[in-house]
């Protein structure tokens, strides 16, 4: 919509208004609504004069419309238009940055919004592959594994060329995080942020088939996240973040079939858990996630040859998702898990 030229300050107290319509009707449930007030405000920014557009508060103003544009557009499934939000975030996002290169803020903005780019490219590819999936093949769940396929999402990622740019993003956005957590080393928050782009890197690497790249970056993030537990031994949360980047170091050695030593981080990620739940025997998600860890040693196991360990390994996550089926037997995923685990023991049994 074109607006005639508006006064700075009238443009901006315009915006406000509609931004804080459009937030009203993203509360309600009306994101139709909220979406047409959110461009009405993006409008009235671009009827300010070009030069007055540069100013701080414009630019702040409007990297602020697109996320929540971006937000609003996620929510309704329109990865295309998500792409374009989040890009034209990014780039508000920077030049903001670039005023105040000491601005630690404004940098660890753009280097969220460059992470959230990524994995809207990853996404995307990912969806891709799965729709060009032959009519009636179906990849057997199995338990462990994450929700998307690596091998899956490489092959389209490298036919769209997306890949390239989600790898650029992601390493910008270690960047920055790392200079952050430079300047701030006892800063926990900036550290684990680290960890996560180290993660999300480590994921692209992988899928792109750059299994050592992968390890290196996942490897680092392992080593972090050690730190902080060794730092903090009786937190929780810090054990878990270190459970879940031993399985994805033992995942990624599993790929490269270094069975031994995916094992040796699989059955330490699996110690810390069993410790985690003997703790707090009545915690579901500790008994799931234990569980997750049992079945994936189990794949790997499988595959190097140890059929009576994999069978063993199989049986005892077998039987914790019966307990987990036992406490809540509406959880549907549960029983896809059961199903699944009584697939990978007959075809072990098969296979003997």
């Amino acid at each position: 919509m074109d607006l005639p030229p508006l006064m700075f300050d009238e443009a901006l107290a315009r915006h406000a208004v509609l931004l804080a319509d459009a937030d009203a009707l993203r509360a309600q449930g009306n994101l139709t609504g909220a979406l047409g007030r959110y461009r009405a405000a993006d409008d009235v920014l671009e009827a300010i004069p070009e030069l007055e557009r540069a100013a701080p508060r414009a630019l702040a103003a409007s990297a602020l419309t697109l996320q929540r544009l971006a937000e609003v557009l996620t929510a309704q499934g329109d990865l295309a238009a998500v792409l374009d939000a989040l890009r034209a975030e990014l780039a508000m996002r920077r030049r903001i940055a670039d005023m105040d290169g000491e601005d630690a803020a404004s940098r660890d903005a753009v280097a969220a919004v460059a992470a959230r780019v990524a994995e809207v490219l990853v996404l995307k590819s990912a969806i891709a592959a799965f729709q060009g999936q032959q009519a009636g093949a179906s990849a057997r769940r199995r338990p462990g594994e994450a929700s998307w396929t690596l091998g899956a999402v490489a092959g389209a990622l490298e036919a769209q060329g997306n890949l390239g740019g989600a790898l650029a993003l992601y390493r910008e956005g270690l960047a920055i995080r790392r200079r952050l957590a430079a300047q701030d080393p006892d800063n926990i928050a900036c550290a684990l942020d680290v960890t996560w782009s180290l993660t999300g890197l480590g994921g692209a690497l992988m899928a792109r088939g750059d299994r050592d790249g992968a390890i290196a970056s996942l490897g680092e993030a392992l080593a972090i996240r050690r730190a902080l537990s060794a730092r903090d031994p009786d937190n929780v949360q810090r054990r878990l973040d270190l459970s879940w980047s031993l399985m994805a170091v033992g995942d990624a050695l599993a790929e490269k079939r270094e069975h031994a030593g995916a094992l040796a981080a699989l059955r330490e990620a699996l110690a810390i858990r069993r410790a985690l739940l003997a703790a707090d025997a009545e915690n579901d998600g500790l008994r799931c996630d234990a569980s997750l860890s049992l079945a994936r040693l189990a794949d790997v196991l499988a595959a190097s040859g140890d059929r009576a360990g994999a069978a063993a390994a199989y049986r005892e996550a077998r039987a914790m998702v019966e307990e987990l089926i036992a406490r809540a037997p509406a959880r549907a995923e549960w029983r896809e898990d059961l199903s699944a685990i009584d697939a990978c023991i007959a075809e072990l049994t098969r296979a003997a």
